[in-house]
């Protein structure tokens, strides 16, 4: 079995941490061997998650001198801010890169535009993470209603929502690096477009994962920050229909208040939910994402002297069914494409900005149908 030289640009996006040491959940596919970033704190603490493997991975302030120095590398994921996933992207390209997305691609439409054409007659492979295509009780929902059990779909709910990660990490709460430009979320306001709607495109990709429709009309509200200290908007609930008449209802908000330490701890409260109901004509079915089943307390725990026991079920699939395996199996071949793509992650971003303009102008946003 062939292991794949991957390069990691950009550490920014906390999840691009998450393969330093092994390429995620499963290291039987990629070696990683260079990381850059241009914040010394990220990359030394990439090089403690790493542990011993550190000895084998080169870090560079810098990306260009990283491609530089690793001609051999196979592919390459792009971790930084958002605002530099474009500039990265075409010098990947450029270099003839498999090349392995942290959503979102980007918040300007353009540039997502002119990625996809890029993508159509670029010899590699491109992939999107977008994970919960791999989450156990979504797959379940998924079986469901593509067997019928439930009927026609006449509405879909889902949440996904969460501490602020931006109080742990500040570039998340800054809107040039999050969203790319400085846009007020309302006219007159001091809160910029970036926060939870940006941070959170999972729902948007589930919902047409799941009805494989898509959106049609898009209605959004947000009120004043729960936390008056954040740059961005931390909440935000979206309404609308769908392209074949189903009704949705989307929550992507920071409002699960997260403790005051230094460092993020995920324990408690719930920190993560991402929820779904879906109602059809013949029945019903739900599913939580994050779901804990139980809490132990006890001294020596962070967050503050608490543990959870997580009861999230994982993927019970072959090697090829995870993200990485995803990514891996199209380029061998295996698959057509990965799992999640850039016309995923595009079209997300459409919604995404649609809520966005829908809280400016006071509206409902008709999306147009575009043919990329």
């Amino acid at each position: 079995m062939k292991r794949y030289k991957m390069m990691i640009a950009g550490l920014a996006n906390p999840h691009a941490a998450l393969y330093v040491n092994g390429a995620g959940r499963d290291t039987r596919l990629l070696d990683v061997i260079a990381v850059s970033d241009f914040d010394n704190a990220r990359l030394e603490q990439a090089k403690i998650r790493a542990g011993e493997a550190a000895n084998n991975i080169s870090f560079h302030n810098d990306y260009i001198e990283m491609f530089d120095a690793h001609p051999d590398a196979d592919a390459v994921m792009i971790g930084s801010d958002n605002i530099e996933h474009f500039a990265m992207f075409k010098e990947a390209v450029k270099r003839k890169l498999h090349i392995y997305m942290m959503k979102v691609i980007s918040m300007d439409e353009d540039e997502c535009r002119q990625m996809i054409e890029i993508e159509k007659t670029y010899d590699r492979v491109i992939a999107v993470e977008l994970e919960l295509h791999f989450n156990a009780q979504f797959a379940q929902a998924k079986k469901l209603i593509d067997s019928g059990r439930i009927g026609e779909i006449k509405s879909i709910y889902l949440t996904n929502i969460s501490q602020s990660p931006c109080n742990y990490y500040k570039n998340w709460g800054d809107p040039l690096l999050s969203y790319g430009k400085r846009i007020p979320i309302r006219k007159g306001e001091n809160t910029w477009r970036g926060g939870a709607i940006t941070d959170h495109p999972h729902p948007y990709d589930v919902v047409r994962w799941l009805t494989g429709a898509e959106f049609k009309t898009v209605s959004a509200v947000s009120a004043v920050n729960q936390r008056a200290h954040l740059a961005v908007e931390d909440h935000a609930a979206i309404t609308g229909e769908l392209t074949n008449g189903v009704k949705y209802f989307i929550n992507p908000s920071y409002s699960n208040l997260e403790e005051r330490c230094e460092v993020r701890r995920l324990y408690w409260p719930k920190s993560l939910e991402c929820n779904l109901k879906v109602t059809g004509t013949k029945g019903y079915v739900s599913a939580d994402f994050f779901d804990r089943h139980s809490y132990l307390l006890g001294p020596g725990f962070p967050s503050p002297n608490r543990m959870l026991v997580d009861g999230v079920p994982r993927m019970d699939g072959g090697l090829d069914d995870s993200l990485v395996g995803s990514f891996v199996a199209a380029i061998e071949g295996r698959r057509a494409k990965p799992e999640t793509v850039l016309a995923d992650s595009y079209a997300a971003v459409r919604v995404m900005n649609a809520a966005y303009d829908s809280i400016y102008y006071g509206k409902t946003i008709t999306l147009e149908e575009e043919n990329l």
